[in-house]
């Protein structure tokens, strides 16, 4: 508990604290928060399905996989004798239960008071300030800024179609949509560019939806996140007549993207704006 005590010390301006040398990560926000400063994690929650889809990250080849974020191995992370914990979900273990093994650190990105581009960006600047990476966190903060604002100049100089981004379900009559309190929403409203849902949704940014209330924007293009469930997802959804009778599916205006993190923290937004990037220059979101 020593760098915590150094940590509150420093907030009220006595001294500085050294940043803890062994830290577990509970959730994917939280990961990927930690190996974007540079962080190599001690121990991850999910570690085996987060590479899967990640690819293999240096950051991440001596990590312990904790299990499950909503039910990590307690035993595991007593051996693994972390300074302290961090946690974006607050989903799993009480706090106190925690507690008993390491100090945990709650850095939530959604639904929290403002946006949850405010969220994320507050969360990152405290996981950097916890890890002694300030400087990497604000030159992360000025390079995502950046890369919306030539985004915002290319959309308000291009007539473009209203987007469509989705998760597809297996069943094949239903996709997650990411609409108002997604952080992927943020980045569309951010640039100018029109999100085809605009609908409720929960207050972690995602709505379940038919596929048959898709065709309320026929102007729109339909871009879907990829992964290994997404792949069956789509095979499924082309069987069924419904979603061939949609417009953007007849005009071919389906197309996959590579696979974002559906609760991520602020290294996602800034991944899904670069890929809106390059769809804008290969004129794949074109309105003609």
């Amino acid at each position: 508990m020593a760098w915590l005590g150094g940590v509150l010390a420093t907030a009220g301006g006595a001294r500085a604290a050294p940043a803890p040398r062994r830290i577990v990560a509970l959730d994917a926000p939280s990961t990927e928060m930690l190996t974007t400063l540079g962080i190599a994690p001690a121990g991850v929650a999910g570690l085996d399905g987060y590479r899967k889809v990640e690819g293999d990250l240096p950051l991440l080849r001596h990590a312990v996989d904790v299990g499950f974020y909503y039910e990590p191995n307690l035993e595991m992370l007593q051996a693994l004798k972390p300074d302290v914990m961090v946690r974006s979900f607050g989903i799993g273990p009480s706090v106190e239960l925690l507690e008993r093994i390491a100090p945990v650190i709650s850095a939530p990105v959604y639904g929290v008071a403002g946006s949850t581009e405010e969220g994320a960006a507050s969360s990152f600047r405290q996981i950097a300030g916890l890890t002694g990476t300030g400087a990497a966190a604000e030159a992360f903060l000025a390079a995502h800024r950046s890369r919306l604002d030539r985004l915002a100049a290319q959309v308000a100089a291009r007539r473009l179609r209203p987007v469509f981004l989705a998760s597809p379900l297996l069943d094949g009559r239903h996709v997650i949509l990411y609409g108002r309190n997604s952080l992927f929403d943020g980045v569309m409203r951010r640039v100018g560019l029109r999100n085809a849902y605009g609908g409720e949704t929960s207050p972690w940014g995602i709505a379940s939806k038919g596929i048959d209330s898709l065709a309320g924007m026929p102007d729109g293009v339909f871009l879907y996140i990829e992964s290994p469930i997404a792949k069956t997802a789509i095979g499924t959804l082309e069987k069924s007549a419904i979603w061939r009778s949609l417009p953007f599916v007849r005009a071919a205006r389906v197309l996959p993207v590579p696979y974002l993190e559906m609760y991520g923290a602020l290294p996602t937004a800034h991944r899904f704006a670069g890929i809106v990037d390059g769809l804008i220059d290969r004129g794949a979101l074109d309105a003609g």
